[in-house]
This record gives C-alpha cells, sequence and structure tokens, in this order.
C-alpha cells in the first residue's frame, strides 16, 4: 500500500470519529437517520481527502530523503 492510501484510511477513520464527536459534544443531532448517514458519508469524504493529500505529501517527502536503492 502507498503512504497516499494509508492516509485515506486513516482519514475516513478519523472523519467519522470527528462526526461521532461532534454529536457527543452536542454541535450535532445524529437522531434522524437520513442526517446521521449523511453527516457521516460527509465526514469520511472529507476525511478520506485530507488524509490522502497528507499522505501523499508525506510519502513524497519520504522519499525525497531516502531514495531508493538502484
Amino acid at each position: 500500500m502507498s503512504a497516499a492510501s494509508h492516509g485515506a484510511a486513516a482519514g475516513v477513520v478519523l472523519g467519522l470519529v470527528a462526526v461521532l464527536l461532534a454529536q457527543q459534544l452536542a454541535y450535532l443531532d445524529l437522531t434522524s437517520l437520513t442526517a446521521a448517514i449523511e453527516y457521516l458519508v460527509i465526514g469520511a469524504v472529507i476525511g478520506g481527502l485530507l488524509g490522502t493529500v497528507i499522505g501523499w505529501a508525506l510519502g513524497k517527502r519520504y522519499l525525497r530523503l531516502h531514495p531508493p536503492n538502484v
């Protein structure tokens, strides 16, 4: 797996956790099933996108600092 895919997977999980934490802190109301699914999907997508970008950038930086042996 690449750094971007690792970042995406971690970002999805963190996005879901952020939505659930916001619900626990009374920032979101997840009593309606439709709204709850929408919030969870949006959180997962945004977290996945942010995680992908961060993982990609860190992967590029790692390869620049540690070039593969040829």
